[in-house]
């Protein structure tokens, strides 16, 4: 425990930490707020039908992937990223304030396809400002201080659903879309007032006249783990959209349970990532993901046979072993691929698992109307075979151990701590 608040304190004293933990903290809870019941309102206030719905929803999706897109290729060629991500931030603001003055059909998918696709960049590019303010600062190995960034957003979606449900409740969708514009707008003020670092890492500097991904990024590797991760997120999407069904409908819970397991898996995805970004320079993360992907089939499998609700407790610690993985160790793996694109690799990453929701919508849908809810997570457990398979095959470190061999040095158990603390001390006694 002693190390842990030592590391903990350490982290505190790196440059423009607490202020990133925060904006990540506020804009994690703003769309904690807003997200989950974006489609409720679509279809109850906006009075969507189903169609009309599904195509507010998709159109959304796919041009925030095309907008988050294109803001990761220009922070890339900036060296003033700060202004890539507060008009990320703005436009999430914006769009989630404009969704209060009108229900006009076209005028909210216009307002979705623009503000709020702004706005899908706020965490690619938050999580992209934050490493390479702590690269300008000198340090080198961020995986721990970006896995606690990574915790502070699961910490803000352990709570976000459940304080949004009731602002819903006492006001209504315009105090819950105004109470997210306004943690977005808190967040982007904490960001403004972050002051610029003069020199960024060059390693993370991207060629200022390309446009394009790094020639040592077209590779198979590349669109291996473009379509492995665009498979894991669609399983973990339709496994979001299904399982409360499942639930209630075939299992006879209610939505109690539902909460009280989403809420175990938010809870146990904490500890994880904390233990992968202490460990994250040990850990070949191409197998450490494969590896993470078959508890994916594990989970899956347990749903699709599960003979009553309790079954469902323990297998929610096998998704929270994928999550955790995947969303701590799943940035730095596609930076690792595409080496001098940190914004557009951190954008790639977020991009499959949005792509992999708006893929996951229909094929739930056809399967759980054809075969039933029960069908839906056996086509699940092929899409988690899949993913682990691509992720083997094309691990870029073939015949690479889960933990990678360390050097032979007579500190290396107190590696982790000692650098991060060392660089804290540096930093600071800098003029």
């Amino acid at each position: 425990m002693n190390a842990v608040f030592k590391t903990f304190l350490a982290l505190l004293r790196l440059p423009g930490y607490p202020g990133m933990a925060l904006a990540m903290f506020l804009a994690g809870i703003a769309s904690s707020f807003a997200v989950p019941y974006t489609s409720l309102f679509g279809a109850t206030e906006a009075h969507m039908t189903p169609v009309r719905l599904g195509i507010f929803m998709t159109l959304t999706a796919i041009s925030s992937v095309i907008v988050s897109t294109y803001l990761g290729r220009v922070a890339d060629r900036r060296a003033d990223k700060k202004r890539i991500v507060v008009l990320s931030i703005a436009g999430a603001a914006m769009g989630y304030a404009l969704l209060c003055v009108t229900r006009n059909y076209v005028l909210l998918t216009i307002f979705g396809c623009v503000f709020l696709s702004i706005g899908a960049a706020v965490f690619p590019q938050l999580f992209t400002f934050g490493k390479a303010r702590l690269h300008a600062a000198g340090i080198e190995n961020t995986e721990l201080p970006m896995a606690t960034l990574r915790t502070t957003l699961s910490c803000a979606w352990v709570f976000g659903p459940a304080i949004g449900a009731i602002v819903l409740g006492v006001s209504g969708f315009n105090g819950l879309f105004l109470s997210a514009a306004g943690a977005f707008a808190v967040a982007g003020v904490i960001v403004m007032l972050m002051r610029e670092p003069k020199v960024y890492d060059t390693a993370d500097s991207a060629d200022a006249t390309s446009s394009e991904i790094p020639p040592q990024g077209k590779n198979a590797h590349v669109y291996a783990a473009l379509a492995a991760f665009t498979l894991i997120g669609m399983g973990s999407t339709i496994a979001m959209i299904m399982l409360p069904v499942l639930i209630v409908d075939q299992l006879h819970g209610t939505t109690a349970h539902v909460a009280q397991m989403v809420g175990l898996g938010a809870f146990a995805e904490i500890p994880m990532m904390l233990m992968l970004g202490g460990a994250a320079q040990r850990i070949n993360k191409a197998n450490m993901i494969a590896f993470a992907s078959m508890s994916h089939i594990v989970y899956f499998a347990g749903i699709a046979l599960a003979p009553n609700l309790w079954v469902l407790v323990p297998l929610q610690i096998l998704n929270a072993v994928v999550v955790a993985v995947t969303s701590c160790l799943g940035m730095s793996y596609f930076q690792e691929l595409i080496p001098g694109a940190l914004a557009r690799a951190t954008t790639l990453f977020f991009n499959t698992m949005r792509t992999g929701s708006v893929m996951a919508g229909v094929a739930s849908g056809f399967v759980a109307a054809t075969w039933g809810y029960r069908a839906v997570f056996v086509f699940c457990v092929l899409l988690a075979s899949t993913a682990s398979a691509l992720l083997f095959a094309f691990n870029y470190q073939r015949g690479a151990k889960l933990f990678n061999n360390a050097p032979a040095e007579p500190d290396e158990p107190d590696e982790p701590e000692t650098t991060v603390i060392v660089m804290t001390e540096q930093v600071e006694t800098a003029p």
